[in-house]
């Protein structure tokens, strides 16, 4: 029962940076790896009810006293000692802690915020604590600021366990597999217990086969570009409505579905590429070498369907291609 109150814990600490952030890594590319970080956090459970710079070193942390409820001090306790001893860093901490297990989240950030005043920027544990306050209270979508507190933290303190363990989820959701990599690396490397070297090493496995994945991928979406310079033929200049849209396709010359879009605002000339990686339904793409038919047209309707009206413009060419191709809108539908 201790076990799955952790794991559940450690869940719910990890909650907000398991989801991917707007701009991040694609949702399907990164599931297997954050199926796998909820194992992980499972047995980082296990640490945080023990130690906190080192696998073998107990000591009360901010981490381990938000999943523990504050050490089982009461926030009023909590308060009392800060008022106490308004000076002492490990008092501020633990009232972080106690308010962030009482779901009060501005006022967790308060107090991690005494503590690194305090400890004029020097306290890794607060650094951290401060991190999961904007976190959690932001549900995970305004993490910019909680990123780089756990940078600061981690560039602080190396071997601080819930800094790497938090930047390295945190990493891991803003699509920065390489240096959530180096994060499980650096945990793995302090010795951890058995079952939590285990589970680290699975994620790191993960990591490398997604990074791997991922650099086949570039390297085929590279093999695929075109490179376009769009224009505007001279006939047709002043017949294209303010705020007017631009949508460039990649099409097989035999029909179906796009292979490839893009939406732009409707301004000339412009340049711009497309790959394989612009694809809009998966498995439905093109490849090096492939003829293929690019079309730009101006859409009257905001829309990418084709209505009377629109101007357009395409040209046939290779998938892959290095140079330049020009092309120009010079058709009225």
């Amino acid at each position: 029962m201790t076990v799955l109150l952790a794991v559940a814990a450690a869940v719910f600490a990890a909650a907000p940076l398991l989801r991917v952030r707007n701009g991040a890594a694609p949702p399907e590319r990164l599931l297997g790896t954050m199926t796998a970080l909820l194992l992980i956090a499972g047995g980082f459970a296990l640490y945080l009810k023990v130690s906190h710079g080192s696998w073998r070193s107990p000591a009360a942390s901010s981490a381990s006293a938000a999943t523990e409820g504050a050490g089982g001090e009461t926030i009023s306790s909590l308060l009392q000692s800060t008022q106490q001893h308004p000076n002492e860093v490990q008092g501020w901490l633990r009232l972080g802690s106690g308010y962030l297990h009482a779901n009060q989240w501005a006022l967790a950030r308060r107090s991690f915020r005494r503590a690194d005043s305090i400890a004029a920027g020097r306290s890794a544990e607060a650094l951290v604590g401060l991190a999961q306050s904007i976190d959690v209270e932001n549900d995970g979508n305004e993490t910019d600021a909680a990123l780089a507190l756990y940078e600061r933290a981690v560039q602080l303190d190396p071997q601080s366990l819930p800094a790497l363990f938090y930047s390295a989820l945190a990493q891991t959701r803003a699509g920065k597999l390489e240096l959530a990599r180096s994060r499980f690396a650096a945990m793995l490397a302090l010795g951890p217990p058995a079952e939590v070297s285990a589970a680290l090493s699975k994620q790191i496995a993960s990591l490398d086969a997604t990074i791997a994945a991922d650099s086949r991928s570039a390297q085929a979406n590279a093999a695929t570009a075109l490179h376009l310079s769009i224009e505007l033929a001279p006939t047709l200049q002043g017949q294209v409505k303010s705020g007017a849209l631009l949508f460039v396709f990649v099409r097989s010359p035999q029909g179906g579905p796009p292979l490839a879009a893009k939406r732009l605002p409707a301004t000339f000339p412009q340049q711009l590429n497309l790959s394989a990686a612009d694809s809009m339904i998966a498995g439905n793409s093109f490849a090096a070498g492939q003829k293929v038919l690019v079309v730009a047209r101006i859409s009257t309707t905001g829309t990418p369907t084709a209505s009377p009206g629109d101007l357009y413009g395409q040209l046939e060419t290779i998938a892959g291609h290095s140079k330049v191709l020009r092309l120009v809108i010079d058709k009225t539908n």
